[in-house]
């Protein structure tokens, strides 16, 4: 490799600053108005293309004039990333501190830790998928491709420093990588979409052929991943983009082509994809393609007018604390409005990021970045104190300690409740199929009558009910449940492979065991036809077993908001530190429910089977039991519907003399 002139050190572009305004603007527009920019989620990806090409050219020219070493580079990303990370994560927890409840309080430290430690994607990986619901209430969600960027940059500057040391092809050696990183990416994109999202393996591809950009430009050569190729698959894509075309076109027409063909496909991403697209996958060469040829269109007019004017170039300098503030402020808002968020608050939001991202970058970033004399060592036990302190928040629990004495008992974490579910054994998880059934599923010894619950989470929350007085009620109980799986023959959940074999093995079950009552529970939050056939199919099969008592367990009462236990803390924050009420209509889900509950009264009355409602126990005109034990004193839910063991017990108890009129 020939070593530069002093003339070619890098220059700035202020057009990529512009570029990076697209893509901060696109993000930001997609966490506040989803609707109208739908596939604004494609800027993180151009963000990943300008990474890998900026500091992959700033870190060969270095290597060329012998300047680069491994210090100055980290200290160089310590100083940019950290203080304005750490400004916005301790805010964060600040805010969380006082508004979010234990449940919701836990999964922040575990984010903040994971954010602090730079591995927030893995620690999601094993939470929730990036457009799942829950995944709007995680305040530092959004810190996930900050973390995919440093574990890229924990060994991209090694390899690099490798290939120029060994005097090998960078660029070459770097497509290399950029397959290794894309085959799994479109093999796994239908298989394990929440891996292919938040794993670095999947996604660094997009980094590093924004690194072979860079390299190709300093080198001057021609972007030419393998020789062998240059004949066949790659000749269209080298003619079109990397070889001079005919003398007829100049430099600023070939710009301009790339520069518009570029806004085209980030035009087309923003307008085709949403929530529910397939991604990354070979959709994610959409705004990668787009990026690139936009930093190759130096010279263009998108790029010298509209990318390098003042406000993109500004909003481009303040993007990355931009990126850090506007998702807290957007997820926090949702919170405390139970997802109500109006327009104006949305667009007030995003005011406000804006003015605090300028504040951040001018006050702080700017003075610490480019303080030659600023030491890390502060920075670096700052970000190791913030993560201690998240792991601290996780190992309590979301420290319910911060609550007041007389709403603490209320702030569930779910795990009290779930520990009688049998996870993994006899509720199913999402990952398991019906070979996962345990054999203890079923009660072997006690006195008959055997009651056999078939459904999903909820009906493993009913069970734990059943469980607890089967002693001294005498009785036995088979649990029979998968995550998400309604007991409906034929039933198939896209989100759900084993679900359809699951409940064709819960049929075999009872056949085997010969129930003397089969109780049928779900959420039943499904279109009404779809529960029409599969509950006349379930009915049909289980008659043809010769079980003649089949019940139908309509919906629990539900609530809106995160949890009940959120609703507690919400109540007693905006009602003068009351309590609330046992019975309420405080974020009651009641229309719903009540539509929902006649709807089944009505199919198990066409079925000739007995219903029983959750909602004539627990609800009346004034509400629904949120509190139910001596003096009040437990909660009816943990989350938004799943009974808690004393809730279920409850209920149980009232159902009993029906269920076993004996």
């Amino acid at each position: 490799m020939n070593r530069l002139s002093a003339t070619t050190a890098t220059h700035y572009r202020p057009d990529i600053d512009g570029l990076r305004a697209l893509a901060v603007l696109a993000v930001v527009g997609y966490h506040a108005f989803p609707k109208l920019f739908s596939g604004g989620f494609i800027g993180v990806d151009i963000f990943f293309v300008i990474s890998g090409y900026l500091i992959a050219k700033i870190i060969f020219q270095e290597m060329l004039h012998d300047k680069f070493t491994v210090r100055g580079f980290y200290i160089r990303r310590i100083k940019r990333i950290f203080p304005a990370l750490i400004l916005v994560s301790l805010t964060t927890f600040l805010i969380g501190w006082h508004f979010l409840s234990p449940f919701e309080f836990h999964s922040l430290g575990t984010n903040l830790a994971g954010s602090s430690a730079f591995i927030q994607n893995f620690v999601l990986l094993n939470q929730v998928g990036y457009f799942d619901l829950a995944a709007e209430k995680k305040p530092l969600l959004h810190l996930w491709s900050l973390g995919i960027e440093e574990q890229y940059y924990i060994f991209w500057p090694l390899l690099l420093l490798g290939m120029y040391r060994l005097r090998l092809n960078a660029i070459n050696l770097t497509f290399f990588l950029c397959l290794l990183s894309l085959i799994p990416c479109l093999l796994l994109y239908k298989k394990n979409p929440t891996l292919a999202f938040y794993s670095p393996l999947t996604r660094c591809w997009e980094l590093l052929l924004g690194a072979s950009l860079a390299i190709q430009s300093v080198l001057s050569k021609e972007f030419v991943p393998f020789a062998s190729l240059r004949k066949h698959s790659l000749q269209f894509l080298k003619k079109i983009i990397w070889e001079e075309p005919p003398a007829a076109f100049k430099e600023t027409t070939r710009h301009n082509i790339y520069a518009v063909i570029a806004l085209a496909l980030i035009i087309y991403g923003f307008c085709h994809f949403n929530q529910h697209t397939h991604y990354p996958s070979y959709r994610a060469f959409i705004p990668v393609i787009a990026a690139m040829l936009l930093i190759s269109a130096s010279s263009s007019w998108i790029n010298t007018r509209f990318l390098s004017s003042r406000l993109m170039v500004l909003i481009g300098l303040i993007s990355y604390p931009l990126y850090l503030w506007h998702y807290p402020l957007i997820t926090y808002a949702k919170i405390l409005t139970t997802n109500n968020t109006s327009t104006l608050l949305m667009a007030g939001l995003v005011f406000l990021s804006f003015l605090l991202a300028g504040c951040t970058y001018y006050l702080i970033e700017r003075p610490i970045r480019f303080n030659k004399t600023h030491k890390i060592a502060p920075l670096v036990g700052s970000m190791i104190l913030l993560g201690c302190l998240g792991l601290f928040v996780t190992f309590t629990e979301g420290l319910p300690s911060r609550m007041p004495p007389s709403i603490r008992p209320f702030m569930l974490t779910g795990e009290e409740t779930s520990i009688h579910w049998r996870r993994g054994q006899c509720l199913l998880l999402p990952e398991q199929s019906a070979a996962a059934f345990s054999p203890t599923c079923t009660d072997q010894t006690g006195p008959k009558p055997l009651i056999f619950v078939w459904g999903d989470s909820y009906a493993a929350a009913f069970y734990a009910g059943l469980n607890n007085l089967k002693k001294t009620e005498g009785y036995r109980v088979a649990e029979y449940t998968a995550s998400a799986c309604p007991p409906l023959l034929g039933f198939v959940h896209t989100q759900r492979r084993f679900c359809k074999g699951i409940n064709d093995r819960v049929l075999q079950e009872a056949a085997a065991a010969k129930p003397d009552i089969v109780i049928l529970h779900s959420t039943w939050r499904y279109a009404p036809t779809v529960m029409a056939e599969g509950l006349r199919a379930t009915v049909a099969a289980l008659r043809a077993l010769n079980i003649h008592r089949i019940i139908l367990l309509g919906p629990v009462p539900t609530w809106l908001g995160d949890s009940l236990a959120q609703n507690v803390f919400d109540y007693y924050l905006s009602n003068h530190k009351q309590v609330i009420p046992a019975r309420t209509q405080y974020r009651l889900n009641a229309q719903s429910d009540e539509a929902l509950d006649l709807e089944l009264k009505a199919q198990a009355a066409l079925l000739g089977i007995e219903y029983l409602a959750p909602r004539q126990i627990m609800c009346n005109s004034e509400g629904c039991l949120a509190r139910i034990g001596q003096n009040g004193n437990e909660l009816s839910a943990f989350d938004t519907g799943h009974m808690t063991l004393a809730g279920a017990t409850y209920l149980v108890h009232a159902f009993l003399p029906k269920i076993l009129p004996s």
